[in-house]
């Protein structure tokens, strides 16, 4: 592992909507802020709302961009997600390192030349466990599967030209992939806390099924790895490269 030196990264958050429990925490990008900081607390984290037209103006002050998740579907006709996708190409271009949760791991992969679609078994709320099958080397220490908080019903259904699928389930096969040393995503949540987990069902209730809630409420009662999945990322970004 190389050794390690303050960064910049930017987090671009794509939150789009309302919840009413959001005040009680920290906006996504806040928290994934706060999930690498215990790693590299020297790290410089500048957070942008692209979608609220809010972006960095040059990409070559960061060392790296982190994309969070969003309600929001990379599909969508958004002037936000058609400019994220320019963004997103112009850093890969660059040799710009990304990491991204959720919308941000779909939004890297259908950017570049992959595919979004809606999830056959519909929504996912709980927890996932992924299956680490091709771990990449700046995910150490190693582990043969990684569970994350989950809520999302749209996944990943075909890489773009080069990527490598990392490890998946039967539900999600694309739960984790890598493009070389350039993007390094992840399907799931390590970012969320249980405490916005519990809040997510409680307003998403009214829409769930009783026997959907009560299994996704028993999983967000147990451990999950987020703090080695924010490990992971940081390494990632700390992994040698050439730009």
């Amino acid at each position: 592992m190389p050794i390690t030196m303050s960064r910049r990264l930017a987090i671009l958050t794509t939150f789009e909507g309302d919840l009413p429990f959001l005040e009680r925490h920290p906006d996504d990008g806040a928290k994934v802020a706060a999930g690498l900081r215990p790693w590299r607390p020297d790290w410089h984290f500048q957070r942008f709302a692209v979608s609220d037209d809010e972006w960095p103006q040059d990409l070559g002050a960061f060392d790296g961009l982190a994309i969070t998740g969003s309600p929001a579907s990379v599909n969508d006709e958004r002037a936000w997600i058609d400019e994220l996708e320019h963004l997103v190409r112009e850093a890969f271009d660059t040799g710009l390192p990304m990491a991204g949760l959720c919308f941000g791991h779909q939004m890297i992969a259908a950017a570049l030349g992959g595919r979004v679609a809606k999830s056959a078994d519909g929504l996912r709320l709980g927890t996932a466990t992924t299956r680490i099958d091709h771990p990449m080397p700046w995910m150490t220490p190693a582990a043969s599967a990684l569970t994350l908080f989950a809520a999302h019903d749209e996944q990943v259904v075909e890489l773009p030209p080069g990527a490598q699928v990392i490890g998946g389930d039967a539900v999600c096969p694309i739960g984790a992939y890598a493009i070389g040393d350039r993007a390094f995503a992840l399907q799931y949540h390590p970012e969320f806390s249980p405490a916005f987990m519990r809040d997510l069902f409680d307003a998403w209730a009214p829409t769930l099924l009783a026997v959907q809630a009560d299994i996704g409420r028993a999983q967000i009662a147990q451990p999950v790895d987020s703090a080695l999945a924010m490990r992971w990322i940081a390494q990632f970004f700390d992994w040698p490269r050439d730009r």
